[in-house]
């Protein structure tokens, strides 16, 4: 569990430079890119010298907003940033975008899944709670599906493409709930079951579960060896200002955003480490990165046999959504 100090060190002490690494010729999709976190993301993508930055969002109008102030404070092409819209809660959504991304775009070298909610109302979606749904099953449903398109890219330009998960430190103060049935999120479909001061938390430790589960599988001898040739990996970005609580109403919302103000840095701070993540190697492969370097995960996240049982639902509640989705892995 993270202890005061390390959470006052890396709030307050931890010095954070600015990323670097180029991104010349490179097609990057951030998901969630029209705020916050996401949206100061691409503005270091296009420093660094990204061909093209997708910026995958649920309201187009307002990724178009974004668009317009970003090529304004940067006096940048106005070709280098494509809007395009992403709804993690809709299947529909999820599969034209990544149709429209194997059709239209030459490569996709990088993938930064920034995208997710922190919901405070109870809603079902993809047969669980809101929260697991877009963290979890919509984030997923995207990233399998780019895989093929990734990895033709890594065979076409003899490159490395990179998944990034924006994840949190939170994981590791989360509950795990040991009565849960055959299925977790089904689990989650009841009202009764959900706590919405973990929901968030529980999310994230799914979230790394899976995408070591993820990281494992494109290493495995058993599948196709390009497959390999994609880097897989998570960070935390600190406690940032993102506008994830947008939905948070009365006394809560009053004392987060005091906490916010007194102990976040700005999602620009937070974006640097996500760039550093997403231009990182092999040596990162299906690890988390916090404070700018590779951090072994809290023991709640090495349960081998709980990461595979959440896998293995995943991958059901993703093949029952696309049929012969799970055949992108292979």
């Amino acid at each position: 569990m993270p202890t005061l100090s390390d959470f006052f060190y890396t709030q307050f002490l931890l010095r954070i430079p600015q990323p670097s690494a180029s991104f010349t010729n490179k097609t990057v999709i951030v998901t969630g890119a029209n705020r916050g976190l996401g949206q100061e993301t691409v503005k270091h993508l296009i420093r660094l010298g990204a061909e093209k930055v997708v910026f995958a969002c649920r309201s187009r109008s307002r990724g178009e907003q974004a668009k317009r102030e970003i090529e304004a404070q940067l006096n940048c092409k106005t070709n280098l940033i494509d809007v395009r819209e992403l709804d993690l809660e809709s299947p529909a959504s999820i599969q034209r975008f990544a149709e429209w991304a194997a059709r239209s775009l030459p490569r996709v070298d990088v993938l930064i899944n920034n995208a997710g909610i922190h919901a405070n109302r109870f809603k079902v979606v993809y047969d669980t709670e809101r929260t697991l749904a877009v963290n979890n099953i919509g984030t997923f449903l995207l990233t399998v599906q780019m895989i093929p398109k990734m990895k033709a890219t890594a065979r076409t330009y003899g490159i490395t493409p990179v998944i990034t998960f924006v994840a949190s430190a939170l994981y590791d103060i989360a509950e795990y709930p040991e009565q849960h049935g055959e299925d977790i999120f089904t689990w989650f479909r009841e009202e009764s079951h959900v706590d919405f001061m973990n929901q968030y938390n529980l999310s994230k430790l799914l979230q790394l579960y899976a995408m070591i589960k993820l990281a494992a599988l494109v290493d495995s001898p058993n599948t196709n060896h390009e497959s390999s040739s994609i880097v897989v990996n998570a960070l935390d970005p600190c406690f940032c200002k993102t506008g994830i609580i947008s939905e948070s109403t009365g006394l809560a919302r009053v004392l987060f955003k005091i906490f916010e103000a007194i102990t976040a840095r700005s999602a620009e701070e937070g974006s640097r480490l996500v760039v550093q993540t997403a231009a990182a190697g092999r040596e990162t492969h299906g690890r988390y990165m916090r404070a700018g370097a590779v951090q072994a995960y809290a023991p709640i996240a090495a349960d081998e046999q709980r990461a595979t049982y959440v896998w293995d639902t995943l991958c059901r509640r993703l093949e029952a959504i696309q049929p012969g989705i799970m055949q992108n892995l292979r």
